[in-house]
Formats: structure tokens, C-alpha cells, sequence
């Protein structure tokens, strides 16, 4: 009897997954359906086959991506060979399904584990809600078979929990405060600068730049706590996939708290069955440039995502080849103030590629961070004489450039105030551990519906 009512519920909360996936466009519902059922019977099939299961596995995982390949990537394929063949082929108009490269990643995951005989539970209405509950669905994390489908079978999962009803409500009014209040905020000031044709001179490209960074951080940090709070109102527990990456002291611990979820799909699917680091140096950094080349494809299909992903692939080369020297020579440690004001500017300059439309956008910017298209600064902003006197000496002029886009002030001081918490504090896991608020969650919740008249897009749904 508990059995069925299990079942009843968990059938309820696929179709609310579904309803809820089909809400922004129905006949996209079709496709995960069909994905769900071609993965679930493949995977059964991976997993009993006598013979050949290696190319059962191969086939599955080609399906997948061609599936993907298909609506992510072939405008982007036909455009290069157009350009390669000098012809005039026109894109066709391919709508890009919410999600699909979370739930075709997930699933790849799934046949890989049939192959390996990790999956041991098989109940299609499980495996359906491992791919569509609607909190991880659009924007991740990516989870493991083995890590949610125990919790799908667990009776007191659908019994009523008041502590995780308050961590859910808790975390999700803090992920709207992030995604609303603050990332939003940005969104314009990035704007300014990254969709203005013209050349920023070095306070506008810094402003730019460091306003996407903390953009794409408290966006994608509210979308996560907002999948991990919905997932506690049902007693369900999503991996952690945010901690605090900007505190990162080197490109590999920067990898190790940002998209935690993808990071770990691209290192046991990828990297190690590529060989890791068991076949040599030079195939080891191969490995990396490889993992990191389809790290930055798959964020998005465009040449200035595949240059992200192997410029973080060239800098986790040298932080490894710099750990390989240190240790022979017996050089200490580098101190982690050092390696935290290497890697933050890094990361910087690296999301400048990631947002711009272009490669000579993004080359704009960065000539601008250099200085390159000179240095302005309104009057107010210095205004002791003798300092401005000696700052016009040393190159800097005194005026609003007609190309002026980063006003000032504000800005300024907002990006002190999220840098400040960004580098400072607790991630949000951690905190409300602790301690939980009511006035404060109140406080959020209340002043991020207030906000909500202005709202953008998660910048991590579409990739």
C-alpha cells in the first residue's frame, strides 16, 4: 500500500515537472519524452547485453549527441563551413529546447553507469523524475543516478519535514535576492559596455568587466540556491554546486567550487577515460585541453565559449605545471594571497571572451583593461588639484569621454560591496547551517517580489 502511494506521488511530481517544463514552449515535451524513454530503453539494453555492450553504449551516447548537436550546434557547424567553402549557406531557424544540454548530459551519465553496473534501481516513473524534477531541470546541477534515485525511494522523502521546509523557503528567498536585487542590477551596466560599439577607455572596460563578473556570479549562485531550496520543500537533497568560487587561490580550486556538478561530469566521463593523469605529462595536458575545449562548446556555439574553455584549459596546465616544478625544485608553497590576486584577474579577463559577442569586442575590451584606449576620469572624481596635476602629468585626462558608458559612483560602489561578499563571506549552504533568520529571510523575500518588475533571464539557461 505505501509502495503505491509512493508511486502516486512520484507520478504527480513528474507531471508537475512536465507541466512545468511544456509552460514556456509545449511542444518541446515531446523531446524530452522522448528522450527519457530512448535513454531508459537503452540503457536496459547496455545493461543486459550479452555482446557488444561497448557499442550499445557508443551508440546510445551518439544518439544523445546528435540529438544535441542537432539544435545546439548545427547553425553554428554550417555557418564555419560556409565560411571555410566560401558559400552562401543560409542558418535554418532552430529553436534551442529549454535545458537540453543539462538533461542530455545527465542521461549520457545514466548510460555510462548502466555500462559500468552502478544503476541498480530501474523503475521507469523513477527514472523519469531523475531527468525532469523541475528544480534542476533548466539550469542544473547535473546529478548522478546513484546520488538521487535512492531518495526517490525513501518513504520519509514524502513525509513532512518542517526543517527542510524552512531551509527550502530560507534558501530559495536568498537565491531570489541574488538573482533579482543583485545580478539584475548589473545586467544594464554590462550592457553598456559589451553591446556598445565603441572603444572603452580603461575605468569603462574595468567596469564592464568586473560588473559580469559579479553578474554571472550572483545570477548563476541564485539560480542554485533556488534548485537546492525547492528540492529541500520535497525532502530531496541536490549536490552542492556553488561555493564560493571567487575565493579560489588557482584555476584548478576555481574548477572545484564553480558548476561544481559539470566540473565532476567532464573529470569521470571525460578526462579520466581519456587517461587522466596515468599516461604521461605531456598527455595528461592534452587531456586537460581536450576536457576544457568541450567545457567551453558545451556552455555555448560560438568560437569566443570554445577560446573560454581553452584558455581556463591553458591556465590549469600551467597551475599543474607550476605544482610539477615546485615539487622537484622543493620550492614552497606559493602563499595563497599570491595565487588568489593571480587567478581572480585571470578569471576576469577570461569572462570577458565568455560574454562578448565577438572576438574583436572582446579584444576591444581587454585592450581597454590594459589602458590601450587611455585613461578618463570625470572631474569630481579626484578633486584635489594637486593630485589631479600630477595624475595629467602621468597620462590620465580629466573629462567625460564622448564614448563615456560606465557612469561611475554607483557602480563603483556596488562592485566593492558584492566583491566584498563574494570574497568574504559564507556561501549559503554553509550559513544557514548555522543559523536561519526569519526577519532576514522575510527581508529577502519580500524585497525581491518588490524587484520583480524588471526582471531578466538566467544567463545559465540556455546553455
Amino acid at each position: 500500500m505505501q509502495k503505491k502511494l509512493l508511486d502516486v506521488a512520484i507520478i504527480v511530481l513528474v507531471m508537475a515537472s512536465l507541466f512545468f517544463y511544456s509552460y514556456w514552449n509545449p511542444p518541446f515535451v515531446l523531446l524530452i519524452l522522448f528522450s527519457i524513454v530512448f535513454n531508459y530503453s537503452w540503457g536496459r539494453l547496455v545493461q543486459h547485453a550479452n555482446i557488444s555492450t561497448i557499442f550499445f553504449l557508443a551508440a546510445g551516447i551518439a544518439v544523445n549527441l546528435i540529438l544535441i548537436g542537432y539544435f545546439k550546434y548545427s547553425n553554428f557547424f554550417m555557418k564555419n563551413m560556409a565560411n571555410l567553402l566560401n558559400h552562401d549557406w543560409s542558418t535554418v531557424n532552430i529553436f534551442l529546447p529549454l535545458g537540453i544540454s543539462f538533461f542530455t548530459f545527465q542521461q549520457i551519465g545514466y548510460l555510462v553507469d548502466c555500462y559500468k553496473g552502478k544503476a541498480k534501481e530501474h523503475k521507469f516513473i523513477h527514472y523519469a523524475l531523475f531527468v525532469t524534477f523541475f528544480p534542476q531541470l533548466i539550469a542544473g546541477p547535473i546529478v548522478r543516478y546513484d546520488e538521487i534515485m535512492p531518495q526517490f525511494t525513501r518513504l520519509r522523502t514524502f513525509g513532512l519535514s518542517y526543517r527542510n521546509l524552512l531551509m527550502g523557503i530560507a534558501l530559495l528567498s536568498m537565491g531570489l535576492f541574488k538573482k533579482v536585487v543583485i545580478a539584475d542590477t548589473f545586467s544594464p551596466w554590462v550592457a553598456n559596455v559589451f553591446d556598445s560599439p565603441v572603444q572603452p577607455t580603461l575605468i569603462e572596460a574595468w567596469g564592464g568587466a568586473l560588473s559580469y563578473t559579479f553578474q554571472i556570479y550572483f545570477d548563476f549562485s541564485g539560480y542554485t540556491d533556488m534548485a537546492l531550496g525547492l528540492a529541500k520543500l520535497f525532502n530531496i537533497n541536490l549536490p552542492i554546486n556553488f561555493n564560493s568560487p571567487y575565493k579560489a587561490t588557482s584555476i584548478i580550486d576555481f574548477w572545484r567550487r564553480w558548476h561544481i556538478s559539470l566540473s565532476l561530469f567532464f573529470r569521470d566521463y571525460l578526462y579520466i577515460p581519456l587517461g587522466g593523469n596515468k599516461k604521461g605529462k605531456l598527455r595528461q595536458y592534452m587531456n586537460i585541453l581536450a576536457t576544457m575545449f568541450l567545457c567551453g562548446l558545451w556552455h555555448g556555439a560560438a568560437w569566443t565559449f570554445i577560446f573560454w574553455g581553452v584558455l581556463h584549459g591553458a591556465m590549469a596546465c600551467i597551475n599543474h605545471l607550476w605544482i610539477d616544478i615546485s615539487q622537484r625544485l622543493r620550492i614552497p608553497p606559493m602563499p595563497k594571497l599570491l595565487g588568489w590576486a593571480l587567478t581572480f584577474p585571470s578569471l576576469v579577463f577570461a569572462w570577458v571572451f565568455f560574454r562578448a559577442d565577438s572576438f574583436g569586442r572582446a579584444c576591444e575590451i581587454c585592450r581597454g583593461m590594459l589602458g590601450l584606449h587611455g585613461v578618463y576620469l570625470p572631474h569630481h572624481y579626484v578633486p584635489l588639484k594637486i593630485i589631479r596635476t600630477f595624475l595629467e602629468e602621468n597620462g590620465i585626462i580629466f573629462q567625460y569621454p564622448d564614448t563615456w558608458s560606465f557612469a561611475g559612483t554607483p557602480q563603483i560602489v556596488a562592485i566593492l560591496i558584492v566583491f566584498a561578499i563574494s570574497i568574504f563571506s559564507v556561501n549559503s549552504m554553509t550559513y544557514l547551517k548555522n543559523r536561519i533568520n526569519p526577519y532576514l529571510v522575510s527581508f529577502f523575500m519580500t524585497y525581491s517580489v518588490l524587484s520583480m518588475h524588471n526582471v531578466s533571464e538566467f544567463l545559465y539557461f540556455n546553455f
